[in-house]
């Protein structure tokens, strides 16, 4: 199935001057695109300057899912699933949050897994655009039209039970 017809949208954040260092954990921040390469990373983010109002529309939660719509070609498309995170963080303009359906065909976190497989990736690669090697680009329009495999939901749990099973015992 077509990406866009198991989810409701991708939103994505907003990009403010940041100050050039890390938040504490007491100022919001903002997600830099490294958050998302290799999995979540909360710590990849920029304080906002205290002058600047949080959007707290965009403050990442548990349970999101999380795609960088900015990066090389290796790792535009990055995706993430967000287990727990602290407070006031705020997503970036180039990255996406998954707006999940009510009545989802689709599971988070197999969502944030399918989206590293290699038939993804080769489509996510082709959809990319910009002539810079260094940084490529994917719309939104690109990223909802990706083709997955979409099993039952109690077989993409199964499926996400294994991995995770498989993670904790290479861990």
């Amino acid at each position: 199935r077509r990406l866009g017809e198991v989810i409701a949208d991708l939103e994505n954040g907003w990009s403010p001057k940041c100050l050039p260092r890390r938040a504490t954990d007491s100022e919001w921040g903002v997600l830099k695109v490294s958050a998302v390469t290799f999995g979540y990373d909360q710590s990849a983010n920029k304080a906002l300057p205290p002058k600047l109002k949080p959007r707290a529309q965009y403050e990442v939660r548990p349970g999101d899912v999380l795609i960088t719509r900015a990066n090389t070609r290796e790792y535009v498309g990055a995706c993430a699933f967000v287990p727990t995170t602290r407070e006031r963080l705020m997503l970036c303009d180039k990255i996406f949050r998954v707006v999940f359906k009510q009545a989802s065909d689709i599971d988070a976190r197999y969502l944030s897994n399918l989206m590293g497989t290699p038939p993804l990736r080769r489509q996510i690669e082709k959809a990319a655009t910009g002539s810079s090697p260094s940084m490529k680009n994917i719309t939104k329009t690109a990223l909802l039209a990706l083709t997955i495999p979409l099993p039952r939901l109690s077989v993409q749990r199964a499926i996400m039970e294994r991995v995770e099973a498989g993670r904790s015992e290479i861990a």
